[in-house]
């Protein structure tokens, strides 16, 4: 009878009970981070991406309205990598806001409001996703191409609000983003409104517009590049280790 209760106690207090208990919470964010990481290293190639399609691809619509589809192939790519990068781009924050609850153990309010935008980011990427499938296969090409504008705008809007949100959520002592590399949610929103403006110039028929909007998407996606390099095991592993001891004492 002593030696049952002293093998209960012994697995109760340190055996693999508790081990796994407390290693649950670890492997999930390791997960988180290695998607995080995924994401932004997409949404990097995709953002640049959108330099060699400006300049390098032929137009894959008529100029003219209702702006028919002539290169129908092209077209699904071309909007594809557009929906595309925004989609992981939200996917890549909302990764970064499950660390900062992970470590905060609480939901800020901006954190939410950023994790409420990032879902509708997603929601209305889908949409344009279906819309260009539509449009693509000619099923109803008028109205997926009606769809298309609308649900992209959108989501770039939203994307917007995502990275100004989340860069208050997680500018902040004991964040997943450590010392100078926190300014780069601000730098984010910074260059997709910059980007915005950039998709508009890049249809325009003068060579500045074409050049700035270039321009523009590369240092986007380097920018998200940079992100998913502080995704790096070592570094969140870091981070974890000094945020367990004392989250709130980082700098």
């Amino acid at each position: 009878m002593a030696r049952t209760t002293s093998g209960r106690a012994h697995r109760g207090s340190g055996g693999p009970a508790v081990d796994d208990a407390s290693g649950s919470p670890a492997r999930s964010t390791a997960i988180t981070v290695r998607r995080t990481r995924r994401y932004a290293f997409a949404a990097g190639a995709l953002w640049a991406a959108q330099a060699l399609i400006w300049t390098l691809a032929p137009k894959v619509q008529a100029a003219e309205p209702p702006s028919a589809i002539t290169d129908r192939p092209l077209f699904t790519v071309f909007w594809f990598a557009i929906i595309g990068a925004v989609a992981c781009s939200a996917a890549a924050v909302l990764g970064l806001l499950r660390q900062q609850r992970a470590l905060d153990g609480r939901v800020s309010g901006p954190a939410r409001a950023a994790g409420f935008a990032a879902l509708a980011v997603l929601l209305l990427s889908g949409v344009a996703a279906a819309a260009v499938v539509v449009a693509a296969l000619g099923v109803a090409e008028d109205l997926g191409l009606a769809a298309l504008s609308p649900a992209l705008n959108a989501s770039g809007l939203l994307l917007l609000a995502t990275l100004g949100t989340s860069a208050v959520a997680l500018r902040r002592r004991g964040g997943v983003l450590p010392g100078r590399w926190a300014a780069l949610p601000t730098a984010l929103a910074v260059l997709t409104l910059l980007t915005l403006g950039a998709i508009a110039a890049s249809g325009s028929t003068a060579t500045y517009g074409l050049v700035l909007a270039v321009v523009v998407v590369a240092v986007h996606g380097v920018t998200w590049a940079l992100l998913g390099w502080t995704q790096s095991p070592r570094t969140v592993s870091h981070l974890r280790k000094r945020g367990d001891s004392n989250p709130r004492s980082l700098s």
